[in-house]
């Protein structure tokens, strides 16, 4: 069964997703492991709630497009009505990569939004 029920508002810099029937804390590991299966490794903050980053950025800077790099922040809040929130922001632009590279960090949030959509 899924415990997605909502996007509040999918932008270029945040994704903001709602669950409901779930706690926060059985949330984090989902997005944890999530995350982990598309080679993401945590930078910081707790398990499911921190920086994530793939690619290595000086490479990124270096060849450009031809090097995947990407860098973003989870954020799990469980919200007044019970339900738990989750936005993802982006902590890097891609333009270190160009109009490709940006193209290619705006593409990573889609299909980490569609992910979280299956949880």
């Amino acid at each position: 069964m899924s415990h997605f029920i909502k996007d509040d508002g999918t932008t270029k810099e945040m994704l903001s997703l709602r669950f409901s029937g779930i706690t926060r804390e059985t949330l984090l590991p989902q997005i944890d492991e999530i995350l982990l299966f598309r080679k993401y490794k945590r930078l910081d903050g707790e398990v499911g709630n921190g920086t994530y980053e793939k690619g290595d950025r000086t490479k990124r800077i270096l060849f450009g497009a031809f090097v995947k790099y990407f860098k973003f922040k989870v954020m799990v809040d469980t919200l007044s009505d019970g339900e738990v929130g989750v936005r993802v922001l982006r902590a890097t632009s891609g333009f270190s990569g160009g109009v490709i590279g940006v193209n290619q960090v705006t593409q990573e949030m889609i299909e980490i939004s569609n992910s979280l959509k299956t949880l």
